[in-house]
């Protein structure tokens, strides 16, 4: 997005596990491109960390492999973390949602989705984003061994 970084942080062992933080962007566009990419990052990167051994696993049923699982508790580890900040919300909602700018139609599109970002951050109380990982870390190797 062309929006200049400040510091990164991709693991530690406190709350949060990672974050970037960067110069403000005046574009809403970028704005939620940069809110919604922990999801999407994580989601791909997640799934094709962890597609590999829970194939194997499903398909052989071979649990003897240490490799897979390595790449197992990686993969769930970085689907776990795949929902944004309630920040990131903060940051649509002040820079979309009350942006009198902003067209209309892209805030009602936008309003759900960072309803979502809300629900999946405050949801990890109980336990959601450990569903979500679950869910991506078995339907999607399932699926790839239909095809």
């Amino acid at each position: 997005m062309r929006v200049p970084v400040y510091e990164v942080k991709y693991f530690q062992l406190k709350n949060p596990c990672g974050y970037v933080i960067h110069e403000a962007t005046e574009s809403p566009l970028k704005t939620f491109f940069i809110s919604i990419g922990p999801f999407l990052v994580n989601t791909i990167v997640g799934m094709i960390v962890i597609a590999p051994a829970a194939i194997e696993l499903i398909k052989f049923k071979d649990y003897s492999n240490p490799l897979n699982l390595v790449l197992g508790w990686l993969g769930f580890s970085i689907l776990m973390h795949a929902f944004p900040s309630s920040g990131d919300a903060k940051v649509l909602v002040k820079d979309i949602l009350k942006n009198k700018n902003v067209n209309i139609f892209v805030r009602i599109i936008i309003a759900p989705v960072i309803g979502l970002i809300y629900v999946g951050a405050f949801g990890s109380i109980v336990w959601l984003d450990f569903l979500y990982a679950l869910l991506i870390a078995m339907v999607i190797p399932n699926l790839l061994l239909l095809f």
